[in-house]
């Protein structure tokens, strides 16, 4: 059984939010892109010897690359999430010249093997998303392994790591969406990656 069930509302947007992503002008999506990755520096979030974790864009998902190979030319180790065949918490490798690579679940190129970093090592952690609001809210995929994997956050009474950072396209920010209890709050969605 399946424990984050399909939402009627957030189906309909999830479409919606993809066949506008989709129809983004490459250039404007390169332009956003590496104003996303400037933004993380000058955030400070790339410092020599931080841990962050991104993912690998399918489709037309947001791509982290650009801050990826910058924050690998800046020293800080890059872990990228393999998503489990049972259960619904991500393992987190690190990528760096050495990595191999096979298909994961759902086709997402996946590392084969590396060194792993527990979520709560994590310093920041750049997710994908399909929508966002202004009050933090995230709309991802459904399947809820990030909602899943972060859950610890939800208990805490003082902020601690990992920061969540959304990255995304203007249009997919919403005036407000629709939530369930398990839904991960964001930290930030990176201002270059919005305007």
């Amino acid at each position: 059984m399946n424990p984050f069930p399909p939402h009627p509302e957030k189906s309909a947007l999830r479409r919606s939010l993809r066949q506008q992503r989709a129809a983004l002008l490459p250039l404007v999506r390169q332009r956003a892109e590496l104003q996303a990755a400037r933004q993380a520096k000058a955030n400070g979030w790339l410092r020599p010897g931080k841990r962050i974790a991104a993912y690998i864009p399918v489709g037309s998902e947001f791509s982290p690359w650009p801050l990826i190979l910058l924050a690998l030319h800046r020293g800080v180790e890059v872990y990228l999430p393999q998503v489990p065949a049972r259960g619904r918490q991500l393992r987190f490798v690190r990528f760096d010249e050495h990595s191999r690579w096979v298909e994961g679940q759902y086709g997402i190129p996946e590392l084969l093997s590396g060194q792993s970093c527990l979520p709560r090592q994590l310093d920041s952690v750049f997710l994908p998303l399909l929508g966002f609001d202004a009050s933090g809210g995230r709309l991802g995929q459904g399947g809820g392994y990030y909602d899943a994997t972060f859950a610890f956050r939800r208990n805490r009474r003082h902020w601690k790591k990992p920061r969540l950072i959304g990255l995304a396209f203007a249009c997919q920010q919403v005036e407000a969406l629709p939530k369930d209890h398990w839904d991960l709050h964001l930290d930030a969605v990176l201002p270059g990656a919005v305007t």
